[in-house]
């Protein structure tokens, strides 16, 4: 009976830990397929403007690698050019879930046009009673979606942080298929797009039931990681 009090002690932790989670998931503005091609050479460029400077594309040249794909560090050199920011890391709020942020899509603020909030009215019941009431609003014209300062910081009146929280990673990627050598001409913002480019806004969120960063970092590190990959 000794040797037994060791392992049940160590199990404890580790399984109050894993409880904390309640779900994860991905959501992406938009689907594509590439092409068909014989060309197996890619260019990556990835980048973090988030607060949480944690999650990155670290794992992407591998996991594109095992597609059979050729990753190489001269754009010009390569048939596929991937441009990958990840724009928002943080708590998301009743105000703004991550559904709005998505339906905003490609290169779109999260805060200045009529078209996210539409998006945000439209994708209000995925959100539950607080995003309908946010739909409501945008629906009727109203500033549902205020300065991204305003939305995201801490409140001077909030005394601790809240139970059941919702952490979520959003990144705009773009893949371009290279027919003159030539790079893309950057992140776009408008609704337009070039034949060859593809792009879409992506979103993996985590709920727990205790806000914990670390825990979460490398979860949607990975699920933004994977569905960047998978289009190849």
């Amino acid at each position: 009976m000794r040797y037994l009090a060791l392992p049940l002690l160590i199990a404890i932790p580790l399984s109050a830990h894993a409880g904390n989670i309640k779900d994860t998931d991905l959501i992406s503005s938009n689907n594509f397929f590439l092409p068909p091609s014989t060309q197996k050479t890619v260019f990556i460029q990835a980048r973090n403007s988030s607060d949480n400077q944690d999650v990155s594309f670290h794992d992407l040249s591998a996991r594109i690698s095992a597609k059979g794909y050729q990753v190489v560090n001269d754009p010009d050199r390569a048939h596929y050019v991937v441009l990958a920011n990840i724009v928002y890391c943080n708590i998301t709020k009743p105000e703004m879930p991550v559904e709005a942020m998505v339906a905003s899509g490609y290169g779109s603020a999260f805060n200045s046009t009529l078209g996210a909030m539409q998006g945000f009215a439209s994708m209000a019941s995925m959100a539950g009673p607080y995003g309908a009431m946010g739909g409501a609003a945008a629906s009727m014209g109203l500033s549902a979606i205020q300065g991204i300062g305003d939305l995201f910081s801490s409140s001077s009146s909030a005394s601790k942080m809240p139970d059941d929280v919702n952490y979520a990673c959003v990144a705009d990627v773009q893949i371009t298929e290279q027919t003159t050598g030539q790079l893309p001409s950057g992140m776009k913002t408008g609704s337009g797009q070039e034949a060859g480019v593809y792009q879409t806004r992506l979103a993996a969120d985590v709920h727990q039931k205790k806000l914990d960063e670390a825990e979460a970092t490398p979860l949607l590190q990975r699920k933004l990681s994977a569905a960047v990959a998978g289009n190849f």
